[in-house]
C-alpha cells in the first residue's frame, strides 16, 4: 500500500487570568482572557510537515489602580510552520489586538515574527517587527 498524508486538527478554548500590566503606561493589573483556537498539522511520508494554529480571544485588563481605564479587547494570532523533505524549516506568526478602555481611548498593537532554518543549521531569514499604537 502506498503511504498517504496524515492530518489532525484539534480544536481548544479556555479562560485564563494571570498578573499583567498595561503595555503603554507600565500600569500592573489583571488579564482574564477567553480563546478558542484551531490546529491543523499534515504530516507527509517523507516527514515534511505543514502546521497552522489559529486563535482568537476577547481579554479584559482590570488596573490594580482603579483611577486607571479598564481595557476590553479582541485578538487574533496565527502561526504556520513548514519542514520540507530537505529538512529546510519555515516559521511565521502574527499577532494583533486592539482595546477599548472605559476612559474611550484605545490601544493596538500588532507583531510579526518569521525565520527560515536550512538543514545545516544556517538561519537565511529571521525578523520581528513590532507596532504598539497607545492613546
Amino acid at each position: 500500500a502506498l503511504a498517504q498524508a496524515e492530518t489532525t486538527t484539534t480544536h481548544f478554548s479556555e479562560t485564563v487570568t494571570f498578573p499583567d500590566f498595561n503595555p503603554c503606561t507600565g500600569v500592573t493589573g489583571t488579564t482574564t482572557e477567553t480563546f478558542k483556537g484551531v490546529t491543523h498539522v499534515t504530516e507527509l511520508p517523507d516527514g515534511s510537515f505543514h502546521e497552522t494554529t489559529t486563535v482568537t480571544d476577547r481579554f479584559t485588563f482590570v488596573p490594580d489602580d482603579p483611577s486607571q481605564p479598564t481595557y476590553t479587547a479582541k485578538s487574533t494570532f496565527w502561526a504556520g510552520a513548514n519542514l520540507n523533505s530537505q529538512n529546510n524549516f519555515t516559521s511565521t506568526a502574527t499577532f494583533s489586538f486592539h482595546a477599548k478602555g472605559s476612559d474611550g481611548s484605545r490601544l493596538a498593537g500588532h507583531v510579526v515574527v518569521h525565520v527560515t532554518l536550512h538543514a545545516d543549521g544556517t538561519v537565511t531569514v529571521e525578523f520581528e517587527k513590532d507596532r504598539l499604537t497607545c492613546p
